[in-house]
């Protein structure tokens, strides 16, 4: 007798093409990171008001350069201990607490940055913000890559970067001009407003990405490559066994790890090098004010908003590695700017071919990272690569504190311009970065491909013995 039709399929064997996975609608997606751009912004404008401000306050006290530097040190001392930490925590238990506590942490340092009476007590409000906000870029970066395609993530790291730069725009130029009409009162209080409203925008808009459930898959996508990694012997289950080996658990490979964090280092370094120098220089010897100041930074501010926005996927386009060459080089400029010349219309030319510059690298930067990076590990490279941004601007400020008073100003601009040079250099003699199909291929896949193996027996043996069975059927 003939078997019905609608079982004709049975004993063929289909292997998949791909493995399907449940992914956030693209829309919403697009949604929340431009929201969260828009928190960043709100942030960046707040901290912005204040920062020009810095100097000034520290030199109410009656302190210099070096008090400014040891403040950075602080920050940056705390963050270096702190950012690996948060990274692997926001792996953990979610992006959401890290951001919203970051957030909320702003909204205190600020209101301690007004308050405070001497330098010392500065300085301890500036390590403690270090320390308790270190796990914001992580688990910032880490949202971006949970929801944004892999071919996209350089636009949106760019799309949030542009938040950053907005927040540059507005801020300085409206605390320097509060300040230099009313003093210091009017931009605390309003920058203090400001991160209110960020925390509680962010508290109502941004939801958690990094779901329990998704946790819960990669923990048994972990253990499940420890089972699998003696039978495979791959490479890639054995990259994933992140509870076994920490190293195992780092990019891959580690030579391309290892000269994007040293692109990471040198720009922190380069800039935190003249950071402590800069207000005073500019202040005191090319006799700027406060909102001059402001402006500068504003305009540095839109190069860097305009080209995220116009040019944050170029890496996507043309590659990670040229296009972080071409921004290395453009953002030497506002160093050689400062070396060479006191004009202050030539400055600002220099600062907006910086801030171009920037819009391309730091896309391109954090999109390399995540393209070696496996998906359950985000966070926490994201993590190393913050706690190697904050060793540069740690190291920047103690080198500043050693020689003030011994070297001049443009010496220390042309450090930095050479340093950021260099770095151009090792990058297109050292970067080697794998195809982005290959730094994405992933354990779900090979273990599909185990299923798939198992289930192509199981269905031949289950085949067979039907076969059998119908056989000694015919013959009694």
């Amino acid at each position: 007798m003939n078997s019905p039709q609608k079982y004709a399929h049975m004993g063929r064997i289909t292997q998949a093409t791909r493995v399907a996975t449940s992914g956030m609608d693209p829309r919403r997606a697009r949604i929340i990171i431009i929201l969260l751009a828009i928190c960043t912004a709100l942030q960046m404008s707040s901290y912005g008001m204040i920062f020009p401000l810095f100097a000034r306050k520290i030199g109410d006290f009656g302190d210099g350069v070096e008090v400014l530097a040891t403040s950075v040190m602080a920050y940056s001392l705390a963050g270096v201990i702190a950012a690996p930490f948060m990274g692997s925590l926001a792996d953990r238990f979610g992006r959401r607490p890290f951001i919203l506590g970051s957030f909320a942490v702003f909204t205190a340092v600020f209101t301690g940055y007004f308050l405070a009476a001497t330098s010392w007590v500065f300085i301890l409000i500036r390590g403690l913000a270090g320390a308790l906000t270190a796990g914001l870029g992580p688990a910032t970066m880490g949202l971006i890559a949970d929801i944004a395609p892999e071919d996209e993530r350089a636009r949106w790291i760019g799309v949030i970067g542009g938040g950053t730069s907005a927040g540059f725009i507005i801020g300085p130029v409206v605390g320097g001009l509060l300040y230099d009409k009313w003093g210091y009162g009017p931009p605390f209080m309003a920058s203090i407003g400001m991160a209110l409203l960020t925390l509680l925008i962010t508290f109502f808009a941004i939801p958690e990405t990094h779901t329990r459930e998704k946790r819960r898959r990669e923990i048994l996508t972990q253990k499940r490559a420890v089972r699998l990694a003696p039978k495979t012997g791959t490479a890639t289950s054995a990259s994933l066994s992140a509870g076994v080996s920490f190293m195992a658990s780092l990019p891959q490979p580690l030579l391309a790890f290892g000269t994007l964090l040293f692109v990471n280092l040198s720009m922190i370094f380069a800039w935190f090098f003249i950071d402590p120098q800069l207000p005073f220089y500019v202040f005191d010897e090319l006799g700027w004010s406060t909102t001059q100041l402001g402006a500068a930074i504003s305009f540095y501010g839109w190069a860097t908003l305009i080209g995220s926005l116009a040019l944050s996927q170029s890496s996507d386009r043309w590659g990670r590695k040229p296009i972080l060459i071409i921004g290395l080089i453009l953002h030497s400029a506002q160093y050689v700017g400062l070396m060479l010349t006191n004009v202050y219309w030539v400055i600002i030319a220099a600062f907006v071919i910086a801030g171009l510059g920037e819009a391309l690298v730091n896309p391109a930067l954090s999109a390399a990272y995540l393209d070696i990076t496996p998906e359950e590990h985000r966070s926490r490279a994201m993590g190393i690569k913050g706690a190697v941004g904050s060793l540069g601007s740690l190291l920047a400020p103690a080198l500043v504190v050693v020689i003030v008073g011994t070297v001049p100003p443009q010496t220390v601009f042309l450090i930095s311009a050479a340093l950021i040079l260099a770095t151009a250099l090792l990058v297109f003699m050292a970067l080697r970065l794998p195809g982005r199909a290959e730094a994405a291929r992933d354990l779900t896949w090979e273990v599909s491909q185990e299923r798939m193996m198992a289930a192509q027996t199981a269905l031949h043996n289950v085949t067979l013995s039907a076969a059998t069975a119908r056989k000694l059927k015919s013959t009694t």
